[in-house]
């Protein structure tokens, strides 16, 4: 990214004034940051000139030297720049999908707005999948606007961990916004990975994430399908609602070749999961207004995939998730699960054919502790319990 991205200044603008406690822009004079930048044995910071005129500079670092002995942390800061322009109409954007052990220390969020059907943060909101291949847990958020510390709309208010440097109208007429939140020492953890997306309308969106990774330390391998067939949704207020077949239980021959729901004309997704994850979110939005409006709720859908297996075995399937789920394998029901108090994990025996082997799951969403997030993990044990 170019040096006034990493500070936060984005979407094209000129410097303007940030007073966070990482980062504090002058727009006059200086731009400052107070990330730590822990390193064992060196380290080298270049500043560089892409443009077409020379430019003065003024730098100071200050820095700790540790006994040679001593070992220091072993995260290293990571900054990740990201945008897409326009975004999808209903779709998200990916902040960041991190492998290995580390921690969210915070992030900057910027949004030009071109779709005036409803609020510029009324995007479905943030969806954090933490830990896939060893703790499946998640944490969801309603509006972005909640996500930076506001409420109600974002205004031109900036404090240590939370605020808006740059906001071009209010309420229902800011078309600009560029939002900051950091973490201190309530950051975001990971053990294993972490993926982060944001919801979207057609919007110009930019991001920046910053994290601290552990060195040489990667997700461990998960045995995670590589494909899924998603298809819904479908209305699903009661149990009686998630007992009812739906297309998706016959064979796909006969599968419609589309069909409306939300206000959308939807077709069956073919999609790889990103970590161990799928999200049902990403592809089966409502067209609706308000921050909760296009999230879908009192609904179900599908995922299909196919298990490889080398002879007869039995294996188990680690599925992390919420509300209710059904699981087939080869067309034989084999489990029904409720999850009503939030998001959690639970282990499923299954026994495999040689060959080819088809995972079916069906899962709900409602209104409930976790913010409509409609996502689930999936992973497949071997009888000695590695992935």
């Amino acid at each position: 990214m170019k040096l006034h991205q990493f500070f936060g200044v984005l979407l094209g603008k000129d410097p303007y004034r940030i007073e966070s406690a990482p980062l504090k822009l002058l727009p006059k004079n200086g731009y400052n940051a107070y990330f730590p930048l822990p390193f064992q044995s060196s380290c080298r910071i270049t500043l560089r000139n892409t443009g077409q005129e020379a430019t003065s500079v003024w730098s100071m670092v200050n820095w700790q030297k540790f006994d040679d002995e001593e070992t220091l942390t072993p995260y290293r800061l990571h900054a990740q720049f990201t945008e897409e322009k326009p975004a999808e109409p209903l779709g998200t954007t990916l902040l960041g999908a991190l492998g290995g052990s580390g921690f969210v220390a915070g992030l900057f969020h910027a949004v030009r707005r071109h779709d005036y059907r409803d609020m510029i943060w009324h995007t479905g909101g943030d969806t954090w999948l933490i830990d896939g291949e060893t703790n499946p847990h998640v944490l969801r958020g309603i509006g972005s606007e909640d996500v930076f510390g506001h409420s109600f709309g974002m205004y031109p208010e900036m404090s240590d961990w939370t605020g808006a440097p740059h906001v071009v109208g209010l309420n229902a007429d800011c078309s600009e916004v560029v939002t900051y939140r950091f973490f201190g020492a309530d950051s975001v953890t990971f053990n294993s990975s972490l993926s982060l997306r944001f919801g979207t309308r057609a919007n110009d969106m930019e991001s920046v994430l910053y994290y601290y990774k552990a060195v040489d330390n990667d997700s461990p391998a998960a045995n995670t399908p590589a494909e899924w067939i998603l298809t819904g949704p479908f209305d699903c207020q009661t149990r009686d609602d998630f007992e009812r077949a739906e297309f998706p239980e016959t064979p796909e021959e006969e599968w419609p070749a589309g069909w409306e729901w939300g206000g959308r004309h939807l077709t069956a997704v073919k999609t790889a999961p990103e970590l161990t994850w799928i999200d049902f979110s990403r592809w089966f939005r409502r067209d609706a207004t308000g921050n909760t409006g296009t999230q879908p709720v009192d609904a179900a859908a599908y995922a299909e995939t196919v298990i490889e297996a080398r002879s007869d075995s039995e294996a188990v399937l680690r599925l992390g998730f919420d509300d209710w789920m059904k699981v087939w394998i080869n067309d034989k029901l084999i489990a029904t699960l409720r999850h009503d108090d939030g998001f959690a994990a639970v282990e499923v025996p299954v026994t495999l054919s040689q060959g080819e082997n088809r995972l079916r799951l069906k899962l709900s969403n409602f209104d409930n502790v976790e913010w409509r997030c409609w996502a689930f993990s999936c992973v497949i044990l071997t009888a000695d319990r590695t992935a």
